[in-house]
């Protein structure tokens, strides 16, 4: 099959070279458009719901609220699971969607399912936050500020207002959140004695100050002809106006505030921290938007930061955390990777033709086949991320492939004495059926990957597509570019060479197979299931681990303790961290009660002697003597994690608190475990106000009433229902409660008055009891039951290899009734990992024998081809083997790679012996013709496609954790196949010419017995 487009492009330079010129000039446009990023531009149907109940203990939470949310959202069309966590006051749920939902379309159905229930939930909740889970949420620089001249309110304003306003509007930035600090409060503290002794209530106080000080709109009058607006002024201008303002006591008399509490400007109740190396700082988060690049608003924020540390003198500004330094790292390793691989091959041409000439074609080939993919991706709006870096990482190789082969072919010529331009003219079309076809069964590889199903194909849209893009390009370059430059560029050979004889080992090798055809079928028999064997010894997971030089270590306190405790703890590990020489910086942030949780960032030196997953093997010690609290590693920034994590849930609480204990117990028998433990927090203790039923009966004094009473006078009343005081260009909340020694005395808590249906109060402890009780400081939910998580990190082994010891054990294979074991986490996102790979794979297989059909137009000969997928195998496994990485994300799309290659040699020497057969050749000396003449560009690109992923497969630059396990199953396949194929594909063709010329004509005998010609004249018409 001829196309004559090579010998078009010869004949009409000039048009071709301003194409290409054309398409250079877009590329270099493209690529200064696209943005660089973490991640590619995902959209996760997400959506979370956060719902506060001030002051109320987790079991009413879950009770009064989560149920109430979960049951709403679990009848929403799409929702794949639902989790929640309630704690002190809050309760937050997770609605995961099937991928594919329409995000925005789910966060309105889950705001239209809470508001169906709103009338349910209890009347004391604030507002529930609805709102759609997005990646580009995540923050892209921590900064801590510190300033010893500032007071922490002060601080906190300063970057509530100035910092946030200054870097708000640096290009990029979304938003700033602050950590840490307090927020700015005016304190009413009541006096336990004087409001016992005029009869009131902290609620009725904080009433009092909501009604009376406050601005009222009252509408518009006319006076004099003139229309005015009314305005009932009756707000505190001051805090001292304030003080005096005038309450009713309810019986008739009224008192100053300042006769029964203390007011002042100040701070909230702290519930947060950040210590920087052990020293408490005010910090905050920049967020970028979908659209922008990571690393430009990086540096927007540098600059409006360093702006501002200008202005401000005794501020100080310290950068913790940029994701985007490991983007950027990552981003300039892999184009110091690409520039190299394109070396490395060019010097593989060099070394095989030794002509600088041809050399020079195919370094060209290179770039111009890379440079038009940016194009494509600034018009499909991609960004330059970790996974589009991966592509182009993956196919550097394979873009001077067909070029070479383009080359390979036309110098040959050349060498037989025909001019560069008849030799281009002629070659290049010669082969044009060969690298077309190769090239398309790439494409038809990696294609399906973009349409992967989950989340992991969320990721990979972008992946197939530029892969796609980037091979369809270099095939352009080698059926129109090349053999132009070959045609013009080459010298013409002023000595003919005679072909060299075909002997050697290799010829030897060959003709013992062919002699031997059903031993060597066995040999390639034997080497696909002892690739098999292989594979069984190689350890899975999802990804691997990153070398980036953080170490999150998550904190749980003991139920119960103070942010002062927690301190204490966080500065111990702090001072123990500090005394190793490759710590940097310690950073925690730490939180009590419902306001999250609390974690260490541990940031090593750049040029630290270990690994980052070394360094936390060597202070596991350490996490274990930390006393009163439990530390345990978080996942620590992008890449994969050192933890397993293996879930259960029930309805039946103590049955699964019972399975989780028995869980963690045999979890720690097994050494490839270490600091196991249940995520999952003890009980803590409860302070209980139980009613006298009687007593409240008959006084008319209602649970809500004194829930109410209780919460207001130890945290006081939510935001919505605290009087507000104007202070400048800020509104403070004005916060009624004791002070803290009272909310500490039992004596004070049961002397609190409680109001009766007849008007008068009497104290708590007439209507109540009060006392202590063990209860739930959190509870975690998993599709509408509880749920169990028991957490341990590894030791040596990968995440499948601790999966498969933690499946065997007997807690699991015999768990009490209605105790499930659903998959989650890591191991879930493994499963479906293989899973969608495995469909990917076959689907691409199924599109490579449909493509070589359609273009050899035979059923059959495709079939050999295909013989060479299952060769690559076990080179790629050995080659994961000896270089101890495991079967994962990386190796998986190495794999898929691999069945686009190992199909390119089979294509070269099966489309050559197809041609000498039709020439009338026979089958055997076909076949010897074909692998003599195409034994050396397979070689040839082998060793190219090997040289271009060696920088990658040596793991050098940051993010190559990642792409070492992509490069050694790419590599090893190759050597196997090329190897193999050279020898078994001759073999396997003539089995598969000899099935088909036995069964070709059984066929159409069949065919044609099958079709029954008309009789004559019966479709005539009657005259």
């Amino acid at each position: 099959m001829k196309f004559g487009i090579s010998a078009w492009s010869i004949k009409n330079p000039i048009p071709i070279s301003v194409l290409f010129f054309a398409l250079l000039v877009a590329g270099l446009a493209g690529y200064a458009a696209l943005p660089i990023k973490l991640f590619p531009d995902v959209s996760f149907p997400i959506v979370q719901v956060a719902v506060t109940l001030a002051g109320a203990a987790p079991s009413e939470v879950e009770t009064q609220v989560t149920r109430e949310i979960e049951g709403a959202v679990s009848n929403i069309a799409n929702v794949d699971h639902v989790s929640s966590t309630v704690s002190l006051g809050l309760s937050a749920t997770t609605v995961e969607f099937a991928v594919g939902a329409d995000p925005q379309k789910a966060t309105d159905e889950v705001r239209s399912a809470i508001d169906s229930v709103r009338a349910t939930l209890p009347l004391g909740i604030e507002e529930p936050v609805v709102r759609r889970f997005d990646i580009d949420s995540l923050p892209v620089l921590t900064y801590a500020v510190s300033a010893p001249s500032m007071s922490d309110v002060e601080l906190s304003r300063f970057i509530d207002d100035t910092v946030t306003r200054q870097v708000i509007g640096a290009k990029g930035v979304a938003k700033v959140a602050r950590i840490g600090g307090v927020t700015r409060e005016i304190n009413v503290t009541l006096d336990p004695a004087r409001v016992e002794a005029l009869g009131l209530t902290a609620p009725q106080v904080n009433n009092a100050l909501r009604g009376f000080s406050t601005d009222i709109g009252g509408g518009v009058a006319q006076v004099g002809g003139n229309q005015q607006t009314v305005r009932v002024l009756n707000a505190a201008q001051s805090v001292e106006s304030l003080r005096q303002l005038v309450i009713p006591t309810g019986d008739g008399r009224t008192v100053r505030l300042a006769d029964l509490a203390e007011v002042g400007s100040g701070g909230a109740e702290r519930t947060d921290l950040a210590l920087l190396d052990g020293v408490p700082v005010v910090g905050f988060q920049v967020m970028k938007t979908n659209s922008a690049s990571d690393v430009a608003v990086e540096r927007s924020t540098i600059a409006a930061v360093a702006k501002l540390a200008g202005q401000k003198s005794g501020i100080l500004f310290t950068r913790i955390i940029s994701s985007a330094e490991n983007t950027r790292q990552s981003f300039q390793a892999t184009v110091h990777t690409l520039i190299e691989g394109m070396f490395l091959a060019a010097l593989v041409v060099l070394v095989f033709l030794r002509d600088w000439r041809a050399t020079a074609i195919a370094a060209v080939a290179m770039p111009i086949s890379l440079v038009p993919t940016f194009a494509v991706m600034s018009l499909l709006g991609f960004s330059l991320n970790m996974i589009t870096l991966l592509a182009l990482t993956l196919v550097i190789g394979i873009l001077v492939d067909d070029a070479i082969v383009e080359i390979e072919n036309i110098q040959k010529r050349i060498h037989a004495g025909e001019t560069p331009f008849q030799a281009a003219f002629k070659g290049s079309d010669a082969i044009g059926l060969a690298v077309t076809a190769t090239t398309l069964s790439i494409v038809v590889v990696f294609l399906p990957v973009s349409f992967l199903g989950g989340y992991v194909g969320q990721f990979f849209y972008e992946f197939g597509i530029t892969v796609a893009v980037s091979v369809l390009s270099s095939l352009v370059v080698a059926r129109m570019l090349t053999p132009l430059m070959c045609a013009y560029f080459l010298a013409p050979q002023s000595q003919i060479r005679a072909p060299k004889p075909f002997h050697g080992w290799y010829r030897q090798s060959l003709d013992w197979a062919l002699d031997h055809r059903w031993i060597s079928l066995s040999i390639g028999v034997a080497t696909f299931v002892g690739s098999l064997f292989l594979a069984g010894l190689l350890s899975t997971g999802f990804a691997p681990p990153s070398d980036n030089g953080i170490v999150q270590i998550s904190m749980e306190a003991a139920p119960g303790a103070t942010l002062d405790d927690i301190q204490a703890a966080t500065d111990r590990l702090t001072r123990e961290l500090r005394k190793r020489k490759d710590v940097q910086t310690v950073f925690g942030t730490l939180a009590t009660g419902a306001t999250g949780a609390s974690t260490v960032t541990v940031l090593l030196r750049a040029d630290r002697e270990v690994t980052t997953q070394a360094f936390q093997a060597d202070i596991r010690p350490l996490l274990l003597s930390v006393p009163d609290v439990r530390l345990s590693f978080g996942p620590g920034g992008q890449g994969g994690s050192t933890l397993v994590q293996v879930l259960l849930s029930s309805e039946d609480g103590s049955a699964l608190d019972q399975a989780a204990q028995s869980l963690a117990l045999q979890m720690r028998s097994l050494p490839e475990l270490a600091n196991v433990h249940e995520v999952t927090p003890r009980p803590g203790i409860e302070l209980v106000i139980r009613l006298k039923q009687a007593e409240a009966a008959r006084l008319g004094v209602t649970p809500e009433s004194v829930a109410t009473i209780a919460r207001v006078a130890t945290i006081g009343d939510i935001d919505a229902n605290s009087a507000k005081f104007n202070a400048g260009t800020e509104r403070l909340t004005v916060r009624v409660r004791l002070d803290n020694a009272a909310r500490g005395d039992l004596g004070a808590i049961g002397a609190l008055r409680v109001p009766t249906s007849s008007g008068t109060t009497v104290p708590l402890s007439a209507v109540a009891e009060v006392g202590f009780q063990a209860g739930a400081a959190r509870i975690e939910r998993y599709d509408r039951e509880r749920r169990a998580m028991v957490e341990a990190e590894l030791v040596g082994v990968s995440l499948g290899q601790a999966m498969s010891r933690i499946k065997d054990l007997p807690v699991l294979k015999s768990l009490p009734p209605g105790v499930r074991n659903p998959a989650y986490g890591q191991s879930e996102s493994q499963l479906e990992l293989f899973n969608s790979f495995a469909l990917a794979l076959a689907a691409g297989i199924g599109m490579i024998y449909a493509v070589l059909v359609l273009l050899f137009r035979s059923f059959f000969k495709p079939l050999t081809i295909l013989t060479a997928l299952p060769l690559s195998l076990a080179g790629a496994f050995l080659g994961l083997l000896v270089g101890g990485a495991e079967l994962g994300l990386p190796a998986m799309i190495g794999l898929l790679m691999l069945m686009g290659l190992a199909a390119k040699n089979s294509i070269l020497l099966v489309e050559f012996a197809i041609e000498a057969e039709r020439d009338g050749v026979s089958q055997h000396e076909a076949l010897v013709m074909a692998c003599r003449e195409r034994a050396r560009p397979i070689v040839m690109t082998t060793f190219a496609m090997a040289a271009g992923m060696l920088p990658t497969a040596l793991g050098i630059g940051e993010g190559s954790e990642f792409r070492v396990p992509m490069a050694l199953a790419v590599i090893g396949g190759l050597i196997s196949s090329t190897l193999l194929s050279l020898v078994l594909v001759p073999v396997v063709y003539e089995f598969v010419e000899d099935a088909e010329l036995w069964l070709t004509p059984k066929l159409r005998r069949l065919i044609t017995h099958n079709h029954v010609e008309p009789e004559p004249g019966l479709d005539r018409p009657s005259s």
